[in-house]
């Protein structure tokens, strides 16, 4: 494979001598000021600020100041997370997993997650709206969600040995043994084990994709443990550790770190560079890239695109100019002239390497002037020498064609056409007509049917006839019109079909209804696309419900259904909202502003019309996934969703909490321990009990507690509630006679 150099980082030195030894770093970033987290062998987690200007020559110098100093633990701090939409910390010390609140940062009010006593290692998955966490703990793997505010366990996996090295996105954990490891579903909770000896560690490259690390070769892997690209990133070390910093990977070795571009699977090259910084061990690259050794920390600065892509170019790496430019996240000037420039050299370049597909591919995106694609390995001048000489990548130049007149792109006539008797739109059509001829007769009727600019010499009409006949085009325009209403759909793809539904809003709901159902019986499962898919103008379910019902009934059990519903129904549900003027706004409307956290019995019009069947599918359905429901639906709005939520994951008190304390509906919340109350059940025979406690201890400190309804509630189920742990709950001073028939 081929090896090509690159500059496209530079680093510098923030700290060259480290007043304690560093044992991983992280970065967060707070109202627009960074910073910067080193946790240490000694416990401490430091903070510091960091500073950025911009120097004479467009280089950003990087300063850092001295914040905060914490004394975490007396262990080293082996792994720390930032979640910078929570303003939160996690820390690995002495096998405990503890959150931090940034915002305070103090070192004793920190959550430790009881159940990951023991961590050795953890992964998170953490992307806009989403973030899960797993620890490993001796011989099983504790699976966390979040809620918004806190970590809450949603199971856990055993496994067969203890993990050396975990990484977790999307729905999928990779975990590294000595000398297997096993990719867990953590939807279904089905394992694949794959055997791979001498496996330093793996890393995520995008949601179904992974690198498999093995001394100094890394894999391509997808989520079924089957390699996806024949080829591999060959490393000069052995990688300790990795990062993916799109379209990098950044590999830390024993001597140096190593970036190379993540190779293209159909022109895999090691475009690379090599940064001598010896011994690193830790790296973070959320936003900025910092990397550190045991008493130094650098930061690695990406120079301008620009100055990489011309790199590329110079070195007719043209394809991988191109990816750089169309992936950059740079704001870039005259970014679609120099793409242009960039394509048609990549194209004369592949051309001439005879590699024409690709090379036609990219004459089309540059929309090159067609005489030149024509004529293109021609010596010749004369039109007609070029139309009767083409002969060589006819399905290239085809496609080219096709693609030209389809787009329509405009080209005035070159002067090589002048006096030729062609238009440049008729030397179009005819050449492509030549292809057909030798290529693929089949389409020449189709292609007679459509409408067309074709130059025939009266000597080669008689030749056209011909071929038309053994094609079966003859009899002109008799068979035009025949089966033109027929709902025959042998002939039309239903990747094509669904693609096209997807892609239609309610306003079109009777054409989707009427023609899915052919897809929806001949293909469910993708067909569900045309109903599950986000859309601006979102499908109404009462209109899918039935329609599915009656041809796909078997789809209304996949939890992606379900799911997908209930985020229709929210997003109404939100745009309703939205629209309507609430309690805090000036809006001088004349109707009542809407005061956020409203029961739904006291919603007016639609919205509780919605909200009433929301709150019926949710109560209703079995299939839909509830712990990934609870990040989209609002804290501070929707409490009796979010209560049906908290119940379907069995946290009883937090929607007990809402019944009590956000709606203020004690009989809500009565009726809730009605239905769950079980003595025989270890889980719901305390229920009431829990209810009690949500009323005499409310877990806001701004909120008082219920006395009367707690008295209430323990005198009317005294039955059901244990004695001695109800006395607990109630304050000293309660009167004995409002303990009546209790006592």
């Amino acid at each position: 494979m081929n090896k090509v150099d690159m500059n496209a980082f530079v680093s510098q030195n923030l700290f060259d001598k480290f007043p304690q030894r560093i044992e991983c770093i992280e970065q967060w970033e707070y109202k627009g000021k960074k910073h910067l987290f080193v946790g240490t062998t000694e416990g401490h987690v430091l903070v510091y600020d960091i500073m950025e200007k911009e120097n004479q020559h467009g280089n950003i110098q990087v300063s850092v100041q001295i914040r905060d100093t914490k004394l975490v633990s007396k262990k080293p701090i082996t792994q720390m997370s930032i979640f910078d939409d929570y303003n939160k910390l996690l820390v690995l010390t002495d096998g405990d997993l503890k959150v931090y609140d940034l915002i305070q940062f103090d070192v004793t009010t920190g959550i430790t997650l009881l159940k990951a006593k023991g961590c050795s290692t953890y992964a998170v998955s953490y992307q806009p709206g989403s973030l899960s966490l797993v620890a490993a703990v001796k011989k099983k793997l504790v699976l966390y969600g979040w809620d918004g505010s806190d970590f809450y366990e949603i199971k856990e996996f055993n496994m067969p040995d203890i993990a050396k090295h975990i990484d977790y996105r999307g729905n999928f954990i990779i975990v590294c043994f000595k000398k297997v490891y096993n990719i867990i579903n953590t939807q279904d909770g089905s394992v694949i084990n794959v055997d791979a000896d001498k496996l330093t560690f793996t890393t995520f490259l995008q949601d179904n994709e992974f690198l498999m690390v093995k001394g100094t070769m890394s894999f391509f892997i997808n989520t079924s443990g089957n390699p996806v690209r024949r080829h591999s990133i060959t490393w000069q070390d052995s990688p300790s550790s990795m990062s993916i910093y799109q379209p990098f990977a950044i590999s830390i070795e024993p001597r140096l770190v190593e970036v190379q571009i993540l190779p293209d699977p159909n022109d895999p090259k090691t475009i690379s560079q090599s940064m001598f910084l010896p011994a690193c061990k830790s790296i973070s690259s959320k936003n900025d890239i910092y990397v550190s050794s045991a008493t130094s920390i650098w930061r690695l600065q990406p120079l301008p695109i620009l100055e990489l892509v011309d790199q590329m170019v110079s070195k007719q790496e043209y394809e991988t100019a191109i990816n750089l430019l169309q992936t950059s996240k740079e704001i870039i000037p005259g970014i679609k002239e120099k793409l242009i420039k960039i394509k048609t050299s990549a194209a004369y370049h592949l051309f001439s390497k005879e590699q024409f597909q690709t090379a036609m591919g990219y004459f089309i995106s540059a929309q090159v002037d067609p005489l030149k694609i024509i004529s293109l390995n021609f010596q010749h001048h004369s039109i007609y020498v070029i139309l009767k000489t083409i002969q060589k990548h006819y399905p290239e130049l085809e496609h080219y064609l096709v693609e030209f007149a389809k787009n329509k792109i405009e080209y005035s006539s070159p002067p090589e056409l002048l006096n030729s008797g062609y238009t440049l739109q008729e030397l179009v059509d005819t050449t492509l007509l030549k292809v057909y001829i030798k290529h693929k007769a089949s389409l020449i009727p189709h292609f007679f049917h459509l409408k067309n600019h074709c130059h025939i010499e009266e000597s080669e009409r008689k030749s056209f006839s011909i071929l038309l006949a053994k094609s079966g085009g003859g009899g002109g325009g008799n068979n035009n019109n025949s089966n033109n209403n027929s709902n025959n759909n042998s002939n039309i793809s239903p990747i094509d079909t669904i693609s096209y539904l997807s892609q239609l809003g309610e306003k079109h709901i009777s054409i989707i209804l009427e023609h899915s159902k052919w897809v929806l019986q001949k293909c469910p499962e993708d067909a569900l696309k045309i109903f599950t898919i986000d859309r601006k103008d979102p499908l109404s379910p009462d209109d899918v419900i039935p329609h599915l019902k009656q041809c796909a009934p078997s789809l209304l059990q996949m939890p992606e259904f379900h799911n997908q519903l209930i985020f229709e129904y929210l997003g109404s549900i939100l745009n309703l909202i939205e629209k309507l003027p609430s309690s805090s706004s000036s809006s001088s409307s004349s109707s009542s502003p809407r005061k956020p956290g409203l029961s739904v019995g006291l919603e007016s019009g639609e919205l509780g019309e919605i909200r009433t069947k929301i709150i019926v599918f949710l109560e209703s359905s079995k299939y839909y996934l509830p712990e990934k429901m609870l990040s989209r639906f609002p804290s501070d709005d929707l409490y009796e969703e979010r209560a049906i939520l908290f119940r379907e994951i069995g946290r009883h008190e937090q929607a007990l909490a809402i019944y009590a304390h956000k709606l203020k509906n004690y009989t809500m919340a009565e009726e809730y321990c009605d239905r769950h109350y079980n003595k025989d059940s270890e889980e719901s025979r305390d229920v009431y009990l829990s209810l009690l406690n949500v009323y005499l201890k409310p877990t806001d400190p701004k909120t008082s507690p219920l006395l009367k309804p707690a008295l209430d509630l323990l005198n009317k189920h005294y039955r059901s509630i244990n004695t001695p742990k109800a006395l607990s709950l109630l304050p000293l001073n309660t009167p004995i006679d409002q303990l009546y028939p209790l006592l």
